[in-house]
């Protein structure tokens, strides 16, 4: 009897030691599971300037355990040689990182207000940060604070949490990222580049006033973000709905291809969607995109018909 007992425990033994393995997208369900457990920090990165939410609604109500830092202000993006919303350097996301009680074991989960496709796409750009940064243990909750808040049988938490700070070491992944040289070279070997912006600033109708000219980049494709959750809101497509839109699109699944925008806020939601969600490899996002494509004499393609101004 002994034996057999002893052989069943050795039997199960491999898969009591496997760890699950870490999937980029967590619902609602794995949220009221693991949001508390040790080793997992849910990021509520609410902010006022994108979502017209902040630390106030924080307080007010969020996911249990999680703690706040402000996509806007808190630091994970910065102006870098005039170009705004960039990358910072590894040091300074070590310091803010580690602050928010996170270290290089933690599972991350970022939870974004959720009401659309844009704070969805502030949660992609933290989780692209993590990435660029070497941190593979993160994901986003599916469809936010919102989202989880909008099921009667979930529960917020309100008051503020303070995270006991730990100790963040990045190892940069240099080749995530394309610079300005790297889109030079993509427009010379008639590289894929997708504009992730809307179509009134792809043909050049409009202008976000970081960019200094009208239009986008020669032979780039059009996927505005909004096309990428159910109806603009914080739930991402299936992956068959994903692929039907980049094939509508028409941007092919079997390429490597550069993501812009106008400051590296859409693209980073776009290289979410194709590299995490569909498996698409070899995608990178241009981090200073349109912003810092027209800071210089670069070629542009203005689609504008005549327009009032």
């Amino acid at each position: 009897m002994k034996t057999a007992i002893l052989t069943s425990a050795l039997a199960l033994a491999p898969a009591l030691t496997l760890a699950a393995p870490i999937e980029p997208l967590v619902d609602n369900a794995w949220i009221k599971a693991n949001a508390c457990n040790v080793g997992v920090v849910v990021l509520d990165i609410r902010s006022e300037k994108i979502d017209g939410q902040g630390v106030s609604d924080y307080l007010q109500g969020h996911v249990p355990c999680a703690v706040h830092s402000d996509y806007h202000t808190a630091g994970w993006r910065t102006k870098v040689e005039g170009v705004p919303g960039m990358l910072p350097e590894a040091g300074r996301l070590e310091t803010l990182i580690g602050g928010l009680g996170i270290d290089n074991g933690t599972h991350v989960v970022i939870s974004p207000r959720g009401h659309n496709a844009k704070s969805m796409g502030a949660a992609a750009r933290v989780y692209w940060t993590f990435k660029v940064l070497g941190h593979d243990k993160v994901s986003i909750l599916d469809g936010g604070t919102e989202g989880f808040a909008s099921n009667e049988k979930n529960t917020l938490e309100s008051g503020h949490r303070d995270p006991v700070p730990k100790v963040f070491k990045a190892e940069l992944r240099q080749d995530m990222l394309a610079s300005r040289a790297d889109v030079r070279r993509a427009l010379n070997d008639n590289a894929t580049l997708v504009d992730y912006r809307g179509p009134d600033q792809f043909l050049g109708i409009n202008r976000h006033d970081k960019v200094k000219r009208h239009g986008t980049l020669p032979g780039a494709a059009n996927l505005p973000i909004e096309w990428l959750t159910v109806d603009n809101t914080g739930r991402f497509r299936s992956r068959h709905g994903l692929n039907e839109v980049y094939r509508l699109a028409k941007v092919p699944g079997d390429q490597e291809h550069v993501a812009f925008c106008n400051t590296g806020h859409n693209s980073a939601m776009g290289w979410f969607v194709s590299s995490e969600l569909l498996g698409r490899k070899g995608v990178k996002v241009y981090d200073g995109s349109m912003a810092d494509w027209t800071r210089q004499d670069q070629p542009v393609v203005d689609r504008r018909i005549s327009v009032a101004d």
